[in-house]
């Protein structure tokens, strides 16, 4: 069959074709633009209206962190401490703005919630006359400003409602909790002496949970219902109430909290402590010693600053007490109370079997003690002179030769205002009520936090400090941070 020769289509039947073909798109083009602009401006309206909720969330936020921290840091465990960080929350929240500058924060105490944790404890979140009721637990301020006048979170939006008319507004409020987040306390407990929190002697001396001031302790051979030592790690991270794990076969993560003497929890009360029985002295004594200048890696002077009175008690020449003490804590007992020492039960003592004493701290009254309620006031207790050992150490034992008007540590300058870190060999210790549970890995309940004054830097086997008073939570507070 006879193929037909190609026709090739004429110039002018090319650009006919062409120019309907760019008149067709052009059509298309036409009709489409206008689809692509609406939904261009729908999608830029919404980015506006989200911008804006956005930008109202950043701004209540801003009010909500700095009232929340400042709430906290006006917590010190007293009704006061709560008065003031309402107070303090309501002026720092009123002096912010927003709606972009051009409206300011109006505070209302409903905003303003105290828990004993970060998520707000066991009762939950409460107002301030609830939490004045139990301030000594409560560190952690909750800011919320949908409790504020509804102005604050709303927007009106523009293009929001296109889509539905339930979009004509949002709400947008901002949350913030704040509270302490570490406790300067060391990770070492030991047993209170006895579980009473104070007791008077037949010489009127003050007793606190079976520990006498002045008086000096080997804090490694103390276990008043026992013939073995009982002495603790307390694990720094895990807070009160939960189940910690062991921290002994990693000391390098406990070297730290021991040489700043300080764990990473708000708190020791609201439940029980995670403790591993047989504080590590061997392995860890080392980073004790930083108060007197001697570093251990990771111990270093920018965290663990030397006290500025780091000279050691010299034992052979025990300068202001006329006879040299037998040790540098009071004498053990025989059997069968090995663990307890003279102090607790001084028939017998000699004039030499007490230690140093009032290195550190003076003996108290114990009506001093009552006539101010049991709370110590900042310039401490009134005390009793050198000339009062003879009646609260046993009649005409220790005696008094060259003693400073002060205590020797205050003498040798801690207590002067440029001494910053003075008080550095004090150790802040929980004290826990024992019998402490059996196990290698328990839990224990802490019923105070005691003072001990570091005689000597530690050894392998003994820390000998001496017993200074009763610590609180409140002075031990450390830094406040945004939990959120």
């Amino acid at each position: 069959m006879a193929i037909e020769p190609f026709k090739q289509a004429s110039p002018s039947a090319r650009c006919y074709r062409s120019f309907r073909r760019k008149q067709s798109e052009a059509g298309a083009i036409a009709i489409m633009t206008p689809v692509v602009i609406l939904v261009m401006l729908a999608m830029f309206g919404l980015a506006l209206d989200l911008s804006r909720s956005y930008n109202r969330k950043a701004e209540l936020q801003i009010a909500a962190d700095a009232a929340a921290l400042a709430a906290a840091t006006a917590l010190d465990g007293t009704p006061q401490g709560i008065t003031r960080a309402v107070a303090d929350a309501g002026e720092i929240a009123a002096s912010s703005a927003f709606a972009y500058s051009t409206d300011s924060v109006t505070w209302s105490d409903a905003a303003l919630k105290f828990g004993t944790s970060a998520d707000g404890g066991s009762g939950g979140w409460v107002d301030a006359a609830t939490a004045k009721a139990n301030p000594s637990q409560m560190f952690f301020a909750r800011v919320d400003t949908s409790a504020l006048d509804a102005r604050h979170g709303k927007i009106e939006n523009f293009f929001m409602p296109v889509l539905s008319s339930s979009l004509a507004e949002s709400n947008v409020p901002a949350s913030a909790v704040a509270g302490r987040s570490s406790l300067h306390v060391l990770p070492l407990a030991i047993c209170a002496n006895s579980n009473t929190p104070a007791a008077s002697l037949a010489s009127g001396e003050l007793v606190e949970y079976g520990f006498r001031r002045g008086v000096s302790y080997n804090l490694m051979n103390l276990n008043p219902g026992g013939q073995s030592p009982e002495n603790f790690l307390v694990n720094p991270v895990a807070p009160p109430g939960t189940a910690g794990t062991s921290m002994k076969s990693n000391t390098d993560a406990v070297a730290p909290f021991i040489c700043t003497g300080e764990m990473a929890i708000p708190t020791l009360r609201g439940g029980s402590v995670t403790v591993e029985r047989g504080f590590p002295l061997n392995l860890l004594y080392g980073y004790l010693n930083s108060r007197f200048g001697t570093y251990d890696t990771p111990c270093v002077p920018s965290t663990a600053p030397a006290d500025p009175v780091n000279k050691s008690f010299d034992l052979a020449n025990a300068t202001w007490m006329k006879f040299r003490p037998d040790n540098l804590s009071a004498n053990s007992l025989a059997a069968p109370n090995p663990l307890l020492t003279v102090a607790e039960r001084p028939a017998g003592a000699t004039q030499t079997a007490y230690g140093p004493l009032w290195t550190y701290a003076k003996a108290v009254p114990y009506a001093t003690y009552v006539a101010n309620g049991g709370v110590e006031p900042a310039a401490g207790y009134s005390t009793y002179k050198t000339t009062d050992w003879g009646a609260l150490y046993n009649p005409g034992l220790p005696q008094a030769q060259a003693y400073p008007s002060t205590t020797p540590y205050q003498a040798a300058g801690g207590s002067a205002k440029y001494k910053y870190y003075r008080n550095t060999r004090v150790l802040n210790v929980p004290l826990l009520s024992c019998p402490v549970p059996a196990g290698a890995i328990t839990t224990a309940t802490v019923v105070g936090i005691a003072k001990f004054f570091m005689l000597v830097p530690a050894s392998s086997s003994a820390i000998y400090a001496e017993f200074a008073g009763m610590n609180t939570e409140t002075a031990l507070g450390g830094d406040v941070r945004l939990y959120r």
